[in-house]
C-alpha cells in the first residue's frame, strides 16, 4: 500500500502494528484495573461496610483514568493510531461497563452512592484521552526523525 491510503491507515491504526497491539494490551489491563476498582468498591461498601471506600474509590478511579489518558497520549505521540489511542482512553469505561454487566442479573446488595461518579470520571477520561491522542499524533508527526512519518520532510522516493 502506498500514498494516501497507507498514511490514512497509519493515522487510524498506528505506524507500527506491533506497538499498537501492545498498547491495546495495556488498554485491556487498564480496563481490568477499572473492573477491579469497581468490584472492590462494591465489596468494600456493600459487603464489608468499609465506608472509607466511598471517599477513596473515586480517587483511585481518577488514577486509573489518568493512566489511560497518559497511555493514549503516548500512543498518539510514538505511533499515531488515533483509533487505538481512543480505545485505550475508553478502557476504564469499558471496565466499568463490564462490571455493571457482570452484576446486572445478580441479586446483590447495592452500595448506593459508593460507586456514584465512577462512570462520569471514566467518561471524562475517555474524552480527554481521545483529544490528547489527537494532540500526541500531531506533535509526533511534526517532530519525528523518520522521514516517512514526519510531515515536514518529503518522504524518500523509490528509484525504479
Amino acid at each position: 500500500m502506498a500514498g494516501p491510503a497507507r498514511t490514512a491507515l497509519e493515522l487510524l491504526v498506528g505506524y507500527r502494528r506491533g506497538r499498537s497491539g501492545r498498547y491495546l494490551a495495556y488498554g485491556a489491563l487498564v480496563a481490568g484495573l477499572a473492573y477491579l476498582v469497581a468490584a472492590a468498591a462494591w465489596g468494600g461498601i456493600a459487603v464489608f461496610g468499609f465506608e472509607r471506600f466511598r471517599e477513596t474509590t473515586p480517587t483511585i478511579m481518577l488514577g486509573v483514568c489518568g493512566l489511560a489518558v497518559l497511555l493514549a497520549l503516548l500512543h498518539g505521540y510514538v505511533n499515531d493510531g488515533v483509533v487505538v489511542g481512543a480505545a485505550v482512553a475508553v478502557a476504564p469505561l469499558a471496565g466499568l461497563l463490564l462490571w455493571g454487566s457482570t452484576v446486572a442479573g445478580l441479586d446483590l446488595p447495592s452500595p448506593a452512592a459508593g460507586q456514584a461518579g465512577l462512570d462520569r470520571l471514566a467518561l471524562f477520561g475517555a474524552g480527554v484521552g481521545s483529544l490528547l491522542t489527537l494532540l500526541g499524533t500531531a506533535v509526533g508527526r511534526l517532530v519525528s526523525g523518520d522521514p516517512e512519518r514526519n510531515v515536514r520532510e518529503d518522504p524518500p522516493t523509490d528509484a525504479d
